[in-house]
């Protein structure tokens, strides 16, 4: 009968111990979701105001090329600006050589695919990037912080052994 109450035992703190085991690993992906679901901010799919200059006594037409050309650049600059340069951060004098329209809805050549136009919403561009009406917060899943955290750790243990060298010579 001893020996049984022996077996008992043992099965109690193995199961204890795949119980903590459980804990740690529910832990640490709990601790990386917490890392990895940020917050970011995102331009706004609606134009800012001031972006699309549309005048008064120009027709529907025009206002409509020009509704259209402004929506094209605005698409730009949520799809490939944004990725190159944060919010808060600012934007270069000239702009970016991805920052030109499509070539097969906006012809070489027309008035909206001219450099002047480009340089036109570049610069609108660069006046509604700092504003925060343009901006909305996002959380997304970003795995970002990790290869900046491995570094960071790699940079330490490589300097312990320094540190610790140090502190021996004193």
């Amino acid at each position: 009968m001893g020996g049984d109450i022996e077996r008992v035992g043992v099965r109690m703190k193995r199961s204890r111990r795949g119980h903590w085991g459980w804990a740690l690993l529910l832990l640490l992906v709990g601790l990386i979701g917490f890392l990895s679901y940020r917050p970011t901010m995102r331009l706004k799919a609606e134009l800012p105001p001031g972006f699309a200059e549309v005048r008064k006594e120009w027709n529907a037409e025009r206002r409509t090329a020009e509704e259209r050309t402004a929506r094209a650049y605005w698409q730009l600059a949520m799809n490939v600006v944004q990725s190159q340069h944060a919010y808060g951060t600012k934007l270069p004098e000239n702009p970016v050589a991805e920052f030109k329209l499509d070539e097969r809805e906006f012809p070489e050549g027309s008035s909206e695919a001219s450099p002047a136009t480009r340089v036109k919403y570049w610069k609108r561009l660069r006046e509604a990037w700092p504003l925060p009406q343009a901006w909305q917060e996002h959380r997304e899943w970003t795995l970002a912080w990790f290869p900046e955290m491995m570094t960071r750790f790699a940079m330490a243990v490589s300097d312990y052994p320094g540190r610790i060298w140090a502190r021996l010579n004193r």
